[in-house]
């Protein structure tokens, strides 16, 4: 039995008016309507389990329907956004370990190795360019990832326009966030557990060499890590979002 387009109207305007909970940025509880991807599919969703049931069951679209709707209550559908929204954070995760694995095993690796081999020279000049090279790379890579942060919301934006809201909007800059923010501490960690503490008391017994060669790669991968963040989870979720855009428009 098949829907007519009228109740298919009505089937995508009560998932249009469904409202979840959810905690802002600042922790507030508040209610949002549900992602404009996820509305079309739940739209198709909704229709098949509607039809089955008109067959199966003999109802009407009326009965079939409130049947629908006592079914995906708001905690169900809050439940399936979760769910979403999980699915598509590990898609890039496995996207940026892709990435890293390609790197690892084609030629732009020697590309590091010589970035590498710069670095410890400038950390082999002395204490001071030991130092500087140490916090200038450091908080340049931090300041790329904020910049990355801030260019991936306004591409997003770009992109959408004022168009419905996907989920893709509301989670690109934050995987970015999280992937570049793991960075700053994991390289923090790196740098606090392996390379030995300088200060003007031992800088004549500083182990410079050893102390170098750590850094030298512990800031090589720290590079490694960005260029793939940018040029291939950076770059998917801009691609992504444009077909999300071309497809639901």
């Amino acid at each position: 039995m098949k829907i007519e387009k009228e109740e298919l109207q009505q089937i995508s305007e009560w998932i249009a008016n469904q409202k979840i909970n959810f905690f802002d940025t600042w922790g507030r509880m508040n209610k949002k309507n549900l992602y404009y991807d996820i509305q079309c599919e739940m739209v198709d969703h909704i229709a098949s389990d509607i039809e089955n049931l008109m067959i199966e069951e003999q109802l009407s679209f009326k009965q079939a329907f409130y049947v629908v709707q006592r079914k995906w209550s708001h905690n169900e559908l809050k439940k399936l956004e979760i769910a979403k929204n999980k699915a598509m954070r590990s898609r890039y995760n496995q996207k940026y370990l892709q990435g890293m694995k390609s790197l690892m095993l084609s030629p732009k690796i020697f590309l590091f190795a010589i970035i590498g081999i710069v670095i410890y020279k400038l950390l082999m000049i002395d204490e001071y360019w030991f130092s500087e090279v140490k916090y200038t790379i450091s908080i340049s890579v931090l300041l790329f990832g904020l910049f990355l942060v801030l260019i991936n919301m306004y591409q997003t934006h770009k992109i959408n326009g004022i168009k419905q809201q996907f989920l893709l909007n509301g989670l690109s800059y934050r995987i970015i966030a999280v992937q570049t923010g793991s960075t700053a501490i994991l390289i923090n960690f790196a740098m606090s557990y392996f390379i030995e503490p300088m200060d003007f008391f031992n800088a004549d017994e500083y182990d410079f060499h050893s102390n170098s060669i750590k850094l030298s790669i512990i800031l090589t991968f720290m590079l490694i890590h960005m260029s793939i963040i940018y040029f291939v989870v950076h770059k998917s979720l801009k691609k992504d979002l444009r077909e999300y855009v071309h497809f639901y428009s």
